[in-house]
């Protein structure tokens, strides 16, 4: 091949392999941008769902089951027993504020085939007021019966049949001020044995002092619940999937207390063990409502 012809395929070679390496550089450019683009929906994505229980678990785990039709059938009956499950997570082994580990801790919780009728178990005219006595001390809640009837039902239900005595808060979430309890596994992933519909009123907004169901999803509610300690909640408004079914109106320090035992992650079980030694429901009777005058 003459010189110059040999210098001319040279050339065009090397300017060949230089558009090449662009556009391997673009494809790698525009993979990496929809690479970051799906991290940020995960992050966004577990932003909003660090509030539902983790149903990733064997069937010995109890995880709580969806509705169905044979449960809005039973739900006209008294909930039947069926069976009971202990804790299969152990909280840190300190126990916090110099408590000791309550004697209810060892006691088998309860299974039930489908949630208590609201009507079996609220009283009319009266007002329930659920008392968390915890190792750090007493969280005070005024129940909304009137906005949650079917979630405060099964909370005084189960709170009666000594279902959250001697369970351990299992979980501090730092980015939404959480304390999250009430699953007798402690493992995230238990539950009563039924669950509950929602009961959304629209615009909900999760401030500081609110109690609030969490879920697996949609109409998944069970037995555990979370507190919020701080302004970090409202970070929940824009993914107001949890229904709100009391408010603290004494022990918010106490609260903010359990929420301070917070894994480095800053998502997890406390650092140390915060234990519900039981919980006690007060029931206030209520005017009934006047009868209008006659015209």
């Amino acid at each position: 091949m003459p010189r110059k012809s040999r210098q001319r395929h040279l050339a065009k070679g090397a300017e060949r392999r230089r558009i090449e390496r662009q556009q391997a550089a673009r494809r790698r450019t525009i993979a990496l941008s929809v690479g970051g683009a799906i991290a940020g929906i995960l992050v966004i994505a577990l932003g909003v769902t660090l509030l539902k229980r983790d149903d990733t678990t064997t069937a010995g785990a109890s995880a709580t089951p969806s509705l169905s039709a044979s449960s809005a059938a039973n739900s006209k009956k008294p909930p039947k027993q069926t069976g009971t499950v202990t804790a299969q997570a152990k909280p840190a082994s300190t126990i916090a504020c110099g408590a000791s580990i309550p004697p209810a801790a060892s006691t088998p919780k309860p299974q039930f085939d489908h949630a208590p009728s609201p009507s079996d178990v609220l009283a009319k005219n009266t007002e329930y007021t659920a008392i968390l006595h915890t190792s750090c001390g007493d969280i005070t809640i005024a129940l909304d019966g009137t906005a949650a009837p079917q979630t405060v039902a099964s909370f005084v239900f189960l709170a009666e049949h000594k279902f959250f005595d001697g369970t351990f808060f299992h979980r501090v979430v730092d980015s939404i001020d959480v304390v999250q309890g009430g699953d007798p596994t402690g493992t995230g992933s238990g539950g009563p044995g039924y669950s509950m519909p929602d009961e959304l009123q629209g615009g909900e907004h999760y401030k500081s002092g609110t109690v609030a169901m969490a879920n697996a999803g949609a109409n998944t509610g069970g037995s555990q619940f979370f507190l919020i300690t701080g302004a970090g909640g409202a970070n929940l408004d824009g993914n107001p999937n949890y229904t709100i079914f009391g408010n603290i109106t004494d022990g918010l320090d106490v609260a903010k207390q359990i929420n301070g035992f917070m894994p480095n992650s800053g998502d997890g079980p406390p650092t140390q063990a915060v234990y519900i030694d039981s919980v006690t429901i007060e029931k206030h009777h209520t005017a009934s409502p006047s009868p209008s005058p006659s015209g």
